[in-house]
């Protein structure tokens, strides 16, 4: 019996206890909050995706969203590419407002006259040379261009920058069946991928 009442006797002290450790946790939580400073706001922001843009120019000064193609004659199923010259050069400025990579496609299907596998008809697009460094050419068939779009390997393109490829087109020795052929109202589509 001695025990119980020893916890008797403890009961208002531990109860004491509680209250006010009740109101010390509570003073110092209502102190803390009161302590804290008004928010500060950073208002009136605006989120906008990156603008590619690309334009595109044959002599390097004058850049459009279109420009009159190339014609490319007297090509030999199996010869070299024409022209062997850099005389047909396409320059692609980035007028946007964020780096891109190019891409090639040929959206429409031009005109064929004569039995031609587009298949082995190329473009081949080659970059200026670089300190003594020829640029590495790159190929696409017709049809994989008529079929959507191919990337224009190390084509990146800074804001305001220029890349510029001589262009030129061949053909597999077996591209053509019959005495000639013709491939007319091709349209090369370059474009650009924001990165």
């Amino acid at each position: 019996m001695s025990r119980s009442k020893k916890l008797r006797k403890l009961l208002p002290l531990t109860r004491a206890i509680i209250v006010v450790s009740a109101v010390g946790i509570t003073t110092t939580l209502v102190t803390f909050a009161a302590m804290q400073s008004t928010g500060n706001a950073l208002t009136g922001n605006t989120i906008q995706t990156a603008s590619p843009s690309l334009q595109i120019s044959t002599t390097g000064s004058y850049y459009s969203d279109t420009v009159p193609g190339f014609n490319f004659n007297n090509l030999i199923p199996g010869g070299q590419p024409q022209p062997v010259a850099n005389t047909n050069m396409v320059y692609l400025k980035n007028t946007g407002t964020s780096g891109l990579s190019l891409s090639l496609t040929v959206p429409t299907v031009p005109t064929v006259t004569g039995t031609v596998d587009l298949a082995k008809v190329f473009v081949l697009l080659t970059p200026p040379t670089v300190g003594g460094v020829p640029g590495t050419v790159q190929s696409f068939s017709l049809a994989s261009l008529i079929a959507g779009k191919a990337t224009v390997e190390n084509s990146s393109v800074a804001v305001g920058s220029v890349a510029s490829y001589h262009v030129q087109v061949s053909m597999s020795g077996d591209a053509v069946s019959g005495s000639g052929a013709s491939i007319s109202g091709l349209d090369l589509v370059f474009s650009g991928t924001p990165q």
